[in-house]
């Protein structure tokens, strides 16, 4: 590399130190709500940023709102975030963000972390573990360039990504305001490419709660909440594709208690996603018009929770300024870089949310996410590495 050999020298070193750090990270549970992993890791995490001598600190966050089984609405915690800053007086500012939290639970099947040849895999792997063993690199070679003066960083990871960051959102966001530019540490798409656009996404419960009754001697008198909520059920995944890239998936139902009691509770758990940001308007309007009629027609009781947790992430004129940027130092690299539209969801829909102009997808290569098939390619552990050092130093940032 004509910028700075010596740092792409010294990055070529790395890969087995890399691989190394990953597989005992990746061999760590952190599900979201495993509390001990997620501490666990925590302390390998300060551990190894520690060699930039600034202190880490330990971001208590508020509770979230969910609805048990019950129907009844919960309070629940999440892991502290963690986060270290470095120069905060420098003008220009980058804030790195990546997640510690996998989908794998505690007493899963899926624990192990193999290499096969040029694959490792396991849990975490790529999503995300695999982005923060690239992201603390590309932060050591930074370091070591003469012009680091004129940049500040800071890091920040959360532990409730993978259920939608409802704790950390608004703590992300709040401190994405002071920044030039943000790099998010999701994996790449398999073949190297970037996300550019992704939809937005909202969870939403309804909890329909009729009136028991004997199936047989007293059914006239039950209200079935079950086939109040199947109602509902067709009524809002019929609007799927009323607007361009909107989809809705009914993910969960919860309800009954025998075959011959007329049920008095039914859940419904839904995910909406929107390509529009106008979109969250036209869908909200509609659940809410579906259940008023359903709760009328059955003689039931229909509440509905939830909300719209990211917005769609559009790439304004300053987004896609950044992703050229990203694009030419790959060029330089003899990466041939373009970015795709994606239904997924990640912190860099928050990072944009609040017009800071954001490449998500600075991570690892791999693949099988969120199943037991989850990969990453090896060689990509250097490849992504340099490219977030050379994104950083090469003039036009």
């Amino acid at each position: 590399m004509k910028e700075c050999p010596e740092i792409f020298n010294w990055i070529d070193s790395q890969e087995d130190v890399m691989l190394n750090l990953l597989t005992e990270w990746a061999g760590i549970n952190t599900h979201t709500s495993n509390f001990s992993g997620l501490h666990n890791f925590s302390e390998k995490i300060t551990s190894v940023f520690s060699i930039f001598n600034e202190s880490i600190e330990y971001v208590d966050l508020p509770s979230y709102e969910a609805i048990n089984n019950n129907g009844e609405v919960e309070k629940c915690s999440v892991a502290p975030a963690i986060a270290l800053c470095k120069r905060p007086e420098a003008k220009k500012q980058i804030l790195f963000v990546c997640h510690m939290d996998t989908v794998f639970p505690k007493e899963g099947a899926f624990q192990d972390v193999v290499r096969e040849r040029d694959l490792l895999k396991g849990p975490g792997v790529a999503d995300a573990k695999g982005g923060i063993v690239v992201m603390l690199k590309v932060l050591e070679a930074f370091e070591q360039w003469e012009g680091k003066e004129s940049v500040g960083w800071k890091v920040v990871l959360n532990a409730d990504e993978e259920i939608g960051s409802p704790s950390s959102a608004d703590f992300i966001m709040e401190t994405a305001k002071k920044f030039n530019f943000g790099f998010v540490f999701e994996p790449c798409l398999p073949d190297g490419n970037l996300v550019g656009t992704r939809k937005g996404s909202g969870n939403f419960t309804l909890v329909v709660r009729g009136k028991s009754a004997h199936a047989g001697r007293h059914h006239v008198d039950g209200r079935n909440a079950i086939e109040a909520a199947a109602e509902c059920i067709s009524k809002v995944a019929g609007l799927n594709h009323q607007r361009e890239g909107l989809t809705v998936n009914i993910g969960v139902i919860d309800g009954g208690t025998a075959f011959n009691v007329v049920p008095e509770l039914a859940i419904v758990r839904f995910n909406v996603r929107i390509k529009q940001g106008k979109d969250k308007v036209f869908v909200e309007e509609n659940i809410n018009k579906i259940i008023q009629e359903v709760a009328q027609t059955h003689e039931v009781n229909i509440q509905l929770h939830g909300r719209f947790f990211a917005t769609p992430k559009i790439l304004d004129e300053k987004g896609l300024k950044l992703f050229n940027h990203v694009k030419v130092c790959g060029q330089e690299l003899g990466m041939d870089i373009r970015w795709f539209e994606s239904g997924g969801v990640c912190d860099g829909n928050r990072l944009a949310a609040v017009g800071l102009p954001t490449v998500d997808t600075l991570g690892v290569r791999g693949g099988g996410l969120h199943s037991d098939q989850e990969y990453m390619e090896v060689e990509s552990l250097i490849e992504r590495v340099k490219l977030g050092v050379l994104s950083l130093i090469k003039e036009g940032l």
